[in-house]
């Protein structure tokens, strides 16, 4: 799988940014446990400014420590999230992220969820060797974690290392039978194959284990888009709760699959919904309002331009959209 839908399968599969790792030792929570405890409520909470603010005060208290190296990472992570959906560039932040994960790995490098999630934020800065490194080492200290292969898998897959990707998904598959996800990314990597039977049945047969993950249904989405089945992909989605359907990655695959079928105004009121029910994603504004105009409906871009200005009142996203929408106005073909 590749871009967003990638990365959301990746976090989908991992569970919160810690990834479910084992907890570090004892000791850095006894030494700071009301820092500790608040970090995690702001990060539960949504609220990555005030957890990097107690990470930050925790991490000059403990320098040694790797779990305040870890949270500060995490906060870093969920800022950048933060950063992505309101248009502005989340690289730097999750970067940073990259680099306390890096810290927390040399202070304890024993612990596998330490790799593991250096491994993700590795990933998330498309640095595709370093977490494979770091997938690789995690998978050495836990030799039972069904997720390290499975994230060793998918980077190697994303790389286009086919025979990689199968010996690791291969092996997360044995590690956790009854799990769907190593079976969705084998459906990726069917599809990626060109064996598109293959891939549907196994898409399929991951979204029959779990069915109320969305992750898996949207996957199912894309290799059957993939196959060069749009209409099936749009009926598969569009039978996704209203709450699961206006997810970007969701709205994303929706999209692609309506505009395989040149249904431009259908995607562009699919992001259009991503919008209004995300109003901090300048993004899906911006999206939804290149649609509008790719549709010729101006009033519905203009009004895109308000939500993404909304969305990101300092940012630059609204501005370019209107640069767009005055050169449409200027068009010979404008009305």
């Amino acid at each position: 799988m590749h871009g967003s839908i990638a990365l959301a399968f990746v976090i989908a599969c991992c569970g919160v940014a810690g990834c479910d790792r084992p907890a570090p030792s004892s000791q850095a929570r006894v030494d700071v446990p009301a820092s500790a405890a608040a970090i995690e409520t702001y990060l539960r909470e949504g609220l990555p400014d005030e957890a990097m603010r107690v990470a930050d005060r925790l991490r000059e208290l403990e320098p040694t420590s790797a779990l305040a190296a870890e949270l500060q990472a995490r906060a870093l992570l969920m800022a950048a999230t933060h950063d992505a959906e309101r248009g502005l560039d989340p690289l730097p932040r999750r970067q940073l992220a990259l680099e306390r994960y890096r810290e927390a790995c040399a202070m304890a490098p024993r612990e596998a969820g330490l790799w593991r999630s250096q491994g993700v934020a590795a990933d998330m800065v498309g640095d595709a060797a370093r977490a494979i490194e770091c997938y690789e080492a995690a998978a050495v200290l836990d030799p039972s974690s069904m997720q390290d292969r499975l994230l060793l898998g998918l980077v190697h897959l994303r790389r286009r290392e086919f025979e990689e990707a199968r010996r690791a998904l291969d092996s997360a598959q044995r590690l956790a039978p009854d799990s769907p996800w190593p079976v969705a990314a084998q459906a990726s990597l069917r599809a990626e194959l060109g064996a598109f039977d293959e891939a549907i049945a196994l898409a399929q047969s991951a979204v029959a284990m779990a069915p109320s993950e969305a992750g898996l249904t949207v996957n199912l989405g894309k290799v059957l888009r993939q196959s060069g089945a749009a209409g099936k992909a749009i009926d598969v989605l569009m039978a996704m709760s209203t709450e699961q359907r206006l997810q970007r990655g969701a709205t994303e695959e929706l999209a692609l699959s309506l505009l395989d079928l040149g249904r431009v105004a259908d995607a562009a009121r699919t992001w259009n919904d991503c919008a209004l029910a995300s109003p901090n994603d300048a993004l899906a504004a911006a999206e939804a309002g290149r649609l509008w105009l790719r549709a010729g409906d101006r009033a519905r871009a203009r009004a895109c331009v308000d939500l993404a200005r909304v969305a990101q009142p300092e940012g630059t996203i609204a501005n370019d959209l209107q640069q767009l929408l005055d050169e449409s106005m200027r068009s010979p073909t404008a009305p």
